[in-house]
């Protein structure tokens, strides 16, 4: 078998950006560069690796999942070796595909990203983002090299994870409303109010147990899957919600402030995690981010995006 490191470099590419095109602009060469290398891989391995849509792009095979896995450990071995040979910790470059759990990126990724960039500014990051399933199930499939989001055990599972924080729920109201004059609120005094439901996968679970454990069903009067439009329309005084980690500002998109509120209850936390494989610790890109993140997180910054 003969198969040229940047064969395997261009492939890695295009299945990390599920675009030829995008591929070959991260690259800096042309797209057929990108395709008949891919064409190449395909042929010596005797192997189908991508499957091509014109309308939907590419998308990794099973066989493709597998040899990727494979060649991105070549390549993280010919990374190592390199910055072992400059010896020069400071110049860490390359490309990072970092994942957020989409509710909390804006929130605690973006003042991670500043500092990382701040201190190795060769390294070029790649954002993605979604619900929680989506996070873990992409560093397993290594379309992502390291990501953040609450933890699930059964999909972590096979993942290393260092826990950045231990999140309580909290309650959000809007200015004005009764339930703002209290220090703290207990969930019972939830039964009768109107609620609205961050409905993502896991976090909709999440949500709806702490009410079982409450022994009520609460009255959803609206669902969405965006935090910020959740936010709006408790500011809007459409209803009540739970969330974990707050921003800084009480300030919501459509102009009305909210209030965050501590349960009194001691209910069940979530762990916020930074998540990678085994393998892709040993990346020294990867490992600068798992630093950046647990610094972060000793901040009074950071604490204060805990309500308790």
């Amino acid at each position: 078998m003969n198969v040229s490191f940047r064969v395997m470099r261009y492939f890695a590419a295009a299945a990390h950006f599920k675009s030829l095109t995008k591929a070959a602009a991260e690259l800096n060469i042309s797209q057929s560069a990108i395709s008949l290398a891919v064409d190449n891989l395909e042929a010596e391995l005797g192997l189908t690796l991508l499957n091509r849509e014109r309308s939907k792009g590419i998308s990794l095979t099973a066989k493709g999942r597998e040899v990727l896995v494979r060649i991105q450990a070549i390549l993280d071995q010919v990374e190592n070796f390199e910055d072992e040979i400059i010896g020069l910790r400071e110049n860490i470059s390359g490309h990072l595909h970092v994942g957020c759990f989409n509710a909390i990126a804006p929130i605690v990724l973006a003042p991670i990203l500043k500092r990382l960039v701040s201190e190795h500014s060769a390294i070029h990051v790649n954002i993605i983002e979604g619900n929680v399933r989506h996070i873990f199930d992409s560093i397993h499939r290594g379309e992502i090299d390291v990501g953040i989001s609450y933890d699930e055990a059964d999909i972590s599972a096979g993942l290393k994870t260092k826990t950045l924080a231990v999140v309580p729920p909290h309650v959000i109201v809007p200015r004005g409303h009764p339930l703002a004059e209290e220090k703290s609120i207990s969930l019972t005094e939830l039964i009768d109010q109107p609620m609205i439901l961050l409905d993502l996968p896991s976090s909709r679970q999440y949500y709806t147990s702490l009410f079982e454990t409450a022994g009520f069903e609460p009255k959803f009067v609206y669902k969405s899957g965006n935090y910020e439009m959740v936010r709006s329309m408790v500011g809007a005084g459409l209803g009540i919600a739970l969330l974990q980690s707050r921003p800084s500002t009480e300030d919501t998109h459509c102009g009305a402030k909210i209030l965050c509120k501590p349960i009194k209850e001691n209910l069940r936390k979530s762990r916020l995690v930074v998540a990678y494989t085994e393998q892709g610790i040993n990346r020294r890109i990867v490992k600068a981010f798992v630093e950046q993140c647990e610094a972060y997180f000793t901040t009074k910054e950071s604490r204060e995006l805990i309500v308790s």
